[in-house]
Order: structure tokens, then C-alpha cells, then sequence
């Protein structure tokens, strides 16, 4: 009653005051949050961005005005050096695209088109080019130039290293950049991947490293000083202390101006010269004006450092704001199911639907089938997440699970008032929640040291661990299925080993002692009781997906006889002999129950199977497929009357099982949704996962608790959802920790992909047309018959003529056929040209036909030094693809070779690393030979000669665990660059309001107790592979290798 009273009051209290009084504008109000300072060039003026958008103000501080104002963000404002225009980037288009407005604001003019991601970091001294970092023709990294006026593009240099804030010296004839570098948001990283500074001389289209900055300590923002003599840069003087010791906590952080990113000088020669000694927060984005001031970001405001001032100070920042949307958001929703539960009495489907719980009739009375689909009543209200539901067995009332007050609690809401009752009070997590067979009693996995399975008692609450099982609960760690026997008498659940299987086990209903029935290292899932209380049922890969079912007890068991189903007489009292229960257990069908596995009063068995609904008889004979299509998720049985739910596409139906097709239940939802309100949970509900999930109790020695705070009050500073994904970053990257990536939800509308026209540019032909520099092989310009060669023009396409400018890509993007035709010719002139057609490459096509051609480079220098005796394999990525990938081409390049070298670089990542160090180290241990045949090894995929293993800066987690391993077992040696010590196992999960985030679960240490996280791998031979190399084509690094390979290796005591 109080929220419906509170609006009249509110306009009754308005109407007298405006009847007594005079209305006073608001004061402007502190700006708390604003980002990426950028100081004009006479230092008088301040660019910034607060709330999605640039904002100007002076550089003494004030009231601030917006310059631009857009649904997207807004970012990264430069001047440019007459101080006439302003450069910034923009997520208008679902990308990063760089644009440019009058310094006082005024329309937008677009400058890039391609649908990666383009940032503008800075000006050329006369104000026509803006430089941008881009990866236009992977795997090359590049620094590019458009000019403001035509849109040509320019190519300053390349490299496999990514490169990052190109600027201009102020004269013009230098480039310096940063080569390398974790995120933004991670300042304090120290490791091989840290961001050194780099310089490009432009008149001799040479590249040096800055002296001292490969000190594995990152190097951000740097930009030259007004004078060109020294580089101004963020960076820090000591470590962080960032990676604990096995089974150690990392003390309290007690931060040092030393240890936090801060403003330095360095010379050209490398010398240092620290300028602010500021501690607990990172400087982030300085921008220095020509008399030598530098505005910076810092805490949660833009600070300022006047020359020839010891201490920096914040700049007051004043703003009266208004939104660009409403602040409710209204939908009319008539799919996007996220969850779905029938009520026993069949007649209301509960279902979840952006983080809220409604209600809908299954079926529509008799007579109005055909009417447009029904109103949905929402019974929750709330901005975070509720779900997990359950019905009560009068389908009277839900319980389900949120986290409205901070953590994943127990509710009980009401269907014919929605009144909401709280039923857990506990801190810990909730998870997994179901109703008992009998209604009297909620289950559910509880979270932390002391969690397990729980039962709640509906009358009085009291609670009851069943099952201790530490840990999460989630993602498979610890509990996951669990089911009551029909005499309920006993609990069959699943359980994680600590090899990574997962076994069914049996607890007496009211807990006690333990049993393994399945006692084996496999997969087990989906337990099942046979409604005779003989077997249970499970799906299992034991001996090939399928289903299973173990004997309950010996008499019962028989490996080959007929599976015969008898309705039970009378009351059950389940016996069950654990001696050898593991023995009894056979295969029923190799149809796969991958979820919802339901035996039937009847003995039919029904579950879901390559997403669609299966049925089997109880002896796992006439397997019948009920759907079709796939995508099929959330099977519900209801068993009394024959028929079962489930979710497709977002959408409910409803399936008689004894034969027919799927009936939609159509619903329709009007939804709002106050924006803030779902900020605001969805950060609570990011901190909330963190705080209980993260790998490292003690949060590397950081305040979790402080920083919840710190950067809660700053959510008024954010208005786009790329905003709020920045700040949880921030908060994130706190931490000093690997895979804890946040991206935002995706702009609405289209997103431009640019496809790629397999063609190198030369970038610096200025004249008519494209220059082409380089074909790739496997590029359809390489075939015969539409053979470009290097050297040849791209004068126009599909009867447009091109330059090489950005609106090449505007025109890529919107290219909607199959074909381009070129038109080419060996001179930049019409007169004598042809005309090519073929099939536009995707992005990913490109990078990929590039690859192959690295790798086949690779493999015939390999051949060729080795006289064929060292084979080379490149293991691009650690997933099951590569998986196969490995196998296929170890197995083939082993024949008759006596060494081999596995190479890791620019390898992101994965899980696979122990499988093939398990294929790693079989060895021979006998010789087969047939009659009048050759010799053959026993067995015939063993490898027992040496090993090379390649690595670099680019080598990601799981192929950072690969080359210690193989070192760690003595399996070969290592040669490269030190890896970047980003290794640690993930997941992922999404937030109430869209946003994507990764969390590390899982720490990695190695034998000796050093964790992996933050201490990259060291190679036993370093050889560092130079920028200029690599595009020359040379790669020191493996030739290095096969050195190693062909020298013999040093016996101990010589």
C-alpha cells in the first residue's frame, strides 16, 4: 500500500509548494567519477567524460557543459594542437570509431569506419592527422593515421607485439608508443607482457626501444613533453605483492608511492624522475598542455599537476545533469524465457523472465484458444536476480532464491497477494532449490567450508545439513544433481573428485554414512530412481555416453538378461546392498540423457538427449525421438497427467506424452524496469560473486569490503552500460588478477562486420587507387584465375572508384552481395585495366589463411635445417579442436623423425595442457613385428626422443602450464620469452543487466608452492625475437630450437 499511496503524496506536496513558494532552480552539484582528462593546449580549457559523454569546463575547475550527447559512450577526448577541434572515440556505430567536433563542441564528424576497434591517442603537429592503434590485417598489430580532411589512411609501422597511445613528438619527427601492455585497468602488472615504451624515428622508418623500459613494470599513456625531451608516462618504481604461495594468504596491502602507477619523466636515455608520490589509487590518463601542466585522473576525480608545483590538486567539477533516457524502461515481452516450472496441479506455468518471476495459465479456457496470448502476472519486483524456483504442492505459493539482500538467500512468495516471505538469513549461498517429494521440506546446496545439502523444514525453518560438501556449488564445483528415493528413505547425488570425475553416490534421507556406487573416474550425472526402488537410473561416458542403471541389490542384478519393470505392491521400503554395488551396473541405451533424466509410474523414461525429448521403454528398447529441431531445455515431467513442459527459443510449451505435437504457452509481459535500480544490483551482484567465488580468500591481500565502497559511489557517474563495465574493471583490476574480463552488454541495433579483401595495401602509395603490397597465400587474389599480384592497383569496386581512405570500410560494411568485381591494373590508370570478381574473406578468414602460411613457413625451415629430421608442430589454442588438431598432426610428424618441437606462441589459452602432456609422456615399452614386416613401436603412439617447447609474451594460461609441465617432467626444454603469468581457471557469468564477466575459480601452483598467476614461465634458453625480424620474415626463436635440438644435450659431471 505504501508504494501505491507514495506517488499522490508526492504530487500533493509539489502542488502546495508551488502554491507558497517560488520554485529555485538546483544548484549544480560535485561531479564524483569523471574520466579521461584532456587539457587544451594553452592548459585554460578541460575535456573530460562523465556520464557517457565530453564534457568542457575550465582547467581551474566550475560548472561543466556538455560538448557531446549521444545513448553511447563518448570517450577518449585529445585536443588537437591549435586547440580547434577535439578527437575522440565513440561506440555510436557497436564499435570503437574515432571522430572529431569544434573544441566548443558542435556536430561530429566520423573519421573511421572499420568495425574493430579504433581509439584516437594523437594529433600531428600541424592538427590534420589523428593516430590510432588497429589490428587491420591480422595477426599484425599496427599504428595507423587518417587525415582529417580526405580520410586517408596512413601505415606508420607493424608488429606481432600489440602497440598502443601512439603519439607525435611536438615536432613531428618522432612516434612514441607503448609496445605490449596488459589492460588499462591492471597499472601494476609486472611481468614479460608489461607495456614498454617505444620510439619510431619517421624519417628513417626505424623503431628503438626507450632505454630501462623493459623492466617488466607497465608504461602507460606516454606522451612526449611540450619541449620533446622527455617522455612523460604512468608507472610504478616497485611490485605489488599480487601471487600467494600454496596454501598461503598474502598480508594486508600496505600501499607506497613506490608500489602505485604515478607521473614520471623519462629521459630519451632512459633516466627517471618520479613527478607526484601518490598511493592506494593508480594516476590514470594524463594529458599535458603545452606550458607544462598535466591534468590526470586520480581517485574518483581529475586532479592537476601545474609546473613547477610539488603537489597535484583536484579540480572541482561542477554539473547540473538530465539523463538521455527514461529512467524506467518499459517492454512488451512475449519470449525470452529463462527458466520454467509447471505447478503440480498443471493449470499455471511459473517462469522466469528478466531476473523476475511470473505467472501464466498452461492452458487457455475452452472456447478462446485462438485468443492473443495472455497478460503474465509478476509476482517479483526486483532489480538483481530472482530465480531457482520452486512450487509449493498446493500450487499455492513459490519459493525461490535472491540476492536482494546481498547474498542468495531463500524466499517464499504468495501467488494471490505476492506477499514475500524470507526463509534463509544465513550468508551463505543458496543453490540448486527444490521442493521435497512431499512437500514438507525445501533442499538445496549451501555455500562455503561448512556447505553441503541442506533441508529446510517448512513449518518451523529449521535447517539440516544432509551432505557436507565445501565449496561453491557452482559451475560443478562441489554438489550439482541430486535426487530422493520414491520411499524417501535415501538421497542419490553427484560429487566432483578431486581428479576431475564425477561419481553418483547414496546418503541415507536423513544423512549418515556415504556411499560411491559408481566408483569410477568418469562422468555420472542425472540420477534417477526406478519407481520399484530396484535400480537407479544415471547417464554416464563409463563405457560410452549413454544410460545406465545399477542394481540396487544383488538379486536384482543381471548384465545381460532383460531389464522387466513391475508396478511396486504396496508400500516401499528401499534395501539397498552397497557391498560391490559398483559391479552391478549396466548399460540401458546409448541413447545419451544429457539432462531432465524422468522414469515414469509406468516404467517409460523420458529426458533430453542432443536437446530434443526422448523416450525409452524401461529395458531401454524403442528409443523414440518426441521434437525435433533441437535447443529444447528445461524438461519438466508432470506425472499425473501424462504430459511435460519445457523451454525452446525462450519461449514454454507444453508436450502430452502420450503422443502429439509441442503446444506453445503464450504469454504476454509488460515490463519496466528502473535502469539505476538494476545498475545498482547488478554491481551489488558482481562484488556479491567475487566476494564468494574468487579463488584466493584474501583477495590478495586487498579490503573487498573497502573497495565495494570506493567504487559503489561512483555509479552516479555512469549512464551507459560500457561505463559500468569500465568500472567494474577498475574494482576488478584491483585485485591484480588474470581472467576477470567485463564486457559490456551490446549496443542495440546492428553492429557492422567488416570483411576483408584478402588484399595487403601499400600504404604509402599517395596517388589514384590502392597500391597492393602483399597477396597472401590462399587468398582468393592468389588463384589463377583471379590472380592480383603484389605491385598491381585496386582502382575501383563494383564500378566505384577506391583510394585508400577510411570510406573503404564505410563501403565494406554495407556491401550485402556475394561477389565484389575489382578492377586492376599494373598502373594506377583505367586505360588497360581488368576486372576480377571472387568472394569477399571475413575478418577471421583472413587471420586464419595467414596462419596456415605461418605455420607452413615455419614447418619447411624446420625440414630444411634439419634435413627432415625435426618436425614442428604450432598448437594455435588449448581447446578440444586443437585437441584433435595436436593429435592428428604429432601422430603424423613423429614418422622417422628424432626430435620435435611444440610451439605455444601467440596461444591464448584453453584446458587441454594435461592431456597432451598424458600423450607426452607413453612410452615404449615393446616392438611388434610382423611376419616379413617392418618393426613397429609398442605402443604405436609413444614419444620417447626430445623436445623442444617454443614460448613468448603471447603465450596465455593454459599454454603457460604446458611449458612448465613438460619441464616440470622432464619431458623437454624450453625456448622463448618468459610467458606473461596470466594463468589461473575460469568461468563466466552475467549480470542482472547483460553485462558478461569472467571470474578466476581455481588457483595454479606449481610443485614447488609458487603460484602461476603473476610468475610466468622462464624458458631454459632466452632468445628474444625483434620487431624488424619478425616482418622480415626470420624467426631466431626456432632456429634457435632446432640448434638445441640438433647439439647434444650435456650429461651431468662434463
Amino acid at each position: 500500500m505504501k508504494n501505491r499511496c507514495f506517488p499522490a503524496i508526492a504530487l500533493t506536496s509539489f502542488l502546495a509548494f508551488g502554491a507558497h513558494a517560488q520554485l529555485v532552480p538546483p544548484p549544480p552539484k560535485p561531479i564524483v567519477g569523471a574520466r579521461h582528462p584532456a587539457l587544451s593546449p594553452n592548459g585554460k580549457s578541460l575535456a573530460f567524460v562523465y556520464r557517457g559523454d565530453i564534457w568542457g569546463v575550465s582547467s581551474a575547475g566550475g560548472r561543466a557543459m556538455p560538448l557531446t550527447s549521444h545513448l553511447e559512450l563518448d570517450a577518449y577526448p585529445i585536443f588537437s594542437p591549435d586547440g580547434k577541434w577535439i578527437a575522440f572515440g565513440s561506440l555510436r556505430n557497436g564499435n570503437w570509431d574515432v571522430f572529431i567536433m569544434p573544441a566548443i563542441g558542435g556536430p561530429a564528424m566520423q573519421l573511421t569506419w572499420h568495425s574493430g576497434h579504433e581509439i584516437p591517442f594523437g594529433w600531428s603537429p600541424d592538427s590534420r592527422r589523428i593516430s590510432f592503434s588497429a589490428k587491420r590485417n591480422p595477426p599484425r598489430y599496427g599504428i595507423f593515421t587518417v587525415d582529417i580532411q580526405t580520410r586517408r589512411t596512413g601505415l606508420v609501422c607493424e608488429d606481432y607485439a600489440i602497440m598502443r597511445y601512439p603519439r607525435w613528438s611536438p615536432d613531428g619527427k618522432q612516434m612514441v608508443y607503448g609496445r605490449f601492455g596488459f589492460p588499462w585497468y591492471r597499472p601494476r602488472y609486472t611481468g614479460s607482457a608489461a607495456a614498454q615504451i617505444w620510439m619510431w624515428d619517421t624519417g628513417k622508418n626505424q623503431r628503438s626501444l626507450v632505454p630501462q623500459t623493459d623492466n617488466q613494470r607497465q608504461h602507460l599513456y606516454t606522451q612526449f613533453t611540450s619541449d620533446g625531451k622527455k617522455l612523460l608516462t604512468v608507472t610504478t618504481d616497485e611490485a605489488t605483492p599480487n601471487s600467494p604461495l600454496l596454501s598461503k594468504k598474502l598480508p594486508p596491502l600496505k600501499d607506497t608511492p613506490a608500489m602505485t602507477p604515478n607521473l614520471w619523466l623519462i629521459g630519451l636515455d632512459g633516466k627517471r624522475e618520479q613527478l607526484t608520490k601518490l598511493s592506494g589509487d593508480a594516476v590514470r590518463y594524463p594529458s599535458m598542455a603545452k606550458n607544462g601542466d598535466i591534468a590526470f585522473e586520480y581517485k574518483d576525480g581529475v586532479w592537476i599537476l601545474t609546473k613547477g608545483a610539488d603537489k597535484p590538486k583536484r579540480i572541482p567539477l561542477l554539473a547540473l545533469t538530465d539523463s538521455k533516457r527514461n529512467p524506467s524502461h518499459y517492454e512488451r515481452i512475449v519470449r525470452g524465457v529463462t527458466e520454467a516450472e509447471p505447478s503440480p496441479d498443471g493449470k499455471h506455468m511459473a517462469f522466469g523472465l528478466k531476473g523476475d518471476i511470473w505467472v501464466v495459465r498452461s492452458a487457455k479456457p475452452k472456447g478462446n484458444e485462438k485468443d492473443l496470448a495472455e497478460r503474465a502476472r509478476r509476482l517479483t519486483r526486483w532489480a538483481g536476480d530472482d530465480s531457482d524456483f520452486s512450487w509449493s504442492h498446493d500450487s499455492k505459493k513459490i519459493y525461490f532464491t535472491s540476492d536482494r539482500e546481498g547474498n542468495n538467500r531463500i524466499y517464499e512468495v504468495t501467488i494471490a497477494n505476492r506477499t514475500i516471505r524470507p526463509l534463509w538469513k544465513r550468508q551463505e549461498d543458496v543453490t540448486r532449490l527444490r521442493m521435497g517429494p512431499d512437500g514438507k521440506f525445501l533442499f538445496c546446496w549451501v555455500a562455503g567450508p561448512e556447505g553441503g545439502l541442506h533441508r529446510i523444514d517448512l513449518k518451523d525453518s529449521a535447517v539440516k545439513r544432509i551432505i557436507k560438501v565445501p565449496g561453491t556449488h557452482s559451475r560443478g564445483q562441489g554438489g550439482v544433481d541430486y535426487e530422493w528415493s520414491p520411499d524417501l528413505k535415501w538421497i542419490a547425488f553427484t560429487r566432483r573428485g578431486k581428479s576431475g570425475s564425477y561419481n553418483i553416490w547414496i546418503t541415507p534421507y536423513e544423512g549418515g554414512a556415504e556411499h560411491n556406487i559408481t566408483l569410477l573416474n568418469a562422468t555420472h550425472s542425472n540420477p534417477a530412481w526406478s519407481p520399484d526402488g530396484r535400480y537407479l537410473f544415471f547417464q554416464s561416458n563409463r563405457s560410452g555416453d549413454g544410460l545406465y542403471a545399477v542394481a540396487l541389490r544383488e538379486e536384482d542384478f543381471h548384465e545381460n538378461g532383460e531389464l522387466k519393470f513391475a508396478k511396486p505392491k504396496g508400500d516401499l521400503d528401499i534395501k539397498i546392498d552397497f557391498n560391490n554395488i559398483h559391479r552391478r551396473i549396466r548399460k540401458v541405451s546409448s541413447q545419451n540423457p544429457d539432462a531432465d533424466l524422468n522414469i515414469m509410474d509406468d516404467g517409460r523414461i523420458f529426458f533430453l538427449s542432443d536437446n530434443n525429448v526422448w523416450k525409452l521403454n524401461y529395458d531401454g528398447s524403442e528409443s523414440k525421438k518426441m521434437t525435433d529441431g533441437g535447443g529444447h531445455v528445461a524438461f519438466r515431467v508432470m506425472r499425473k497427467r501424462n504430459e511435460a513442459t519445457f523451454m525452446k527459443g525462450g519461449e514454454m510449451f507444453l508436450l502430452r506424452l502420450g503422443g502429439g505435437p509441442p503446444l506453445r504457452i503464450t504469454f504476454a509481459a509488460e515490463w519496466t524496469q528502473d535502469i539505476r535500480a538494476e545498475r545498482l544490483a547488478s554491481f551489488q551482484q558482481f562484488w556479491r560473486t567475487y566476494h564468494h567465488r574468487f579463488y584466493d580468500a584474501s583477495f590478495h591481500g586487498r579490503d573487498w569490503n573497502t573497495l565495494r565502497d570506493k567504487y559503489g559511489r561512483r555509479l552516479s557517474s555512469v549512464d551507459t552500460d560500457a561505463e559500468f563495465a569500465a568500472l567494474l574493471s577498475m574494482l576488478v583490476g584491483e585485485l591484480e588478477t588474470s581472467h576477470c574480463e567485463v564486457t559490456a552488454k551490446p549496443p542495440a541495433g546492428p553492429k557492422p562486420t567488416t570483411p576483408h579483401l584478402g588484399l595487403v595495401f601499400d600504404y604509402s602509395h599517395q596517388g589514384t587507387g590502392i597500391k597492393i603490397k602483399d597477396v597472401p597465400a590462399g587468398s582468393p587474389a592468389s588463384f589463377e584465375k583471379t590472380r592480383i599480384k603484389p605491385g598491381e592497383y585496386l582502382l575501383g569496386i563494383n564500378g566505384e572508384l577506391v583510394t585508400c581512405n577510411e570510406k573503404l570500410y564505410d563501403w565494406l560494411n554495407r556491401f550485402d552481395g556475394k561477389y565484389i568485381e575489382l578492377l586492376v591494373n599494373s598502373a594506377p590508370k583505367r586505360d588497360g585495366a581488368r576486372t576480377v570478381r571472387y568472394k569477399l574473406l571475413t575478418w577471421k578468414g583472413f587471420s586464419q589463411l595467414n596462419y596456415r602460411n605461418q605455420v607452413a613457413t615455419a614447418q619447411d625451415l624446420a625440414t630444411k635445417k634439419s634435413g627432415g629430421k625435426i618436425g614442428y608442430v604450432h598448437i594455435p589454442g588449448m581447446g578440444e579442436t586443437d585437441q584433435r588438431q595436436f593429435e592428428r598432426e604429432v601422430y603424423e610428424y613423429i614418422q622417422d623423425k628424432d626430435a620435435i618441437i611444440f610451439d605455444v606462441r601467440f596461444n591464448g589459452g584453453g584446458r587441454i595442457s594435461d592431456n597432451l602432456i598424458d600423450m607426452l609422456e607413453r612410452k615404449q615399452h615393446g616392438i611388434y613385428v610382423p611376419r616379413d614386416g617392418a618393426p613397429e613401436p609398442a605402443p604405436g603412439r609413444a614419444w620417447h626422443k626430445p623436445i623442444v617447447v617454443i614460448m613468448n609474451e603471447h603465450s596465455y594460461s593454459n599454454a603457460e602450464m604446458f611449458p612448465y609441465a613438460i619441464r616440470q617432467r622432464g619431458l623437454g626444454r624450453l625456448v622463448g620469452m618468459p610467458t606473461p603469468g596470466y594463468v589461473i581457471w575460469t568461468s563466466t557469468f552475467t549480470l542482472t543487466n547483460g553485462t558478461r564477466c569472467r571470474i578466476p575459480g581455481r588457483g595454479v601452483w606449481r610443485m614447488d608452492g609458487t603460484n602461476m598467476e603473476n610468475q610466468g614461465e622462464k624458458p631454459d634458453v632466452q632468445v628474444w625475437m625483434t620487431p624488424a625480424e619478425w616482418l622480415e620474415g626470420k624467426d631466431p626463436q626456432l632456429e634457435k630450437a632446432i640448434e638445441m635440438l640438433q647439439t647434444p644435450r650435456p650429461t651431468a659431471g662434463k
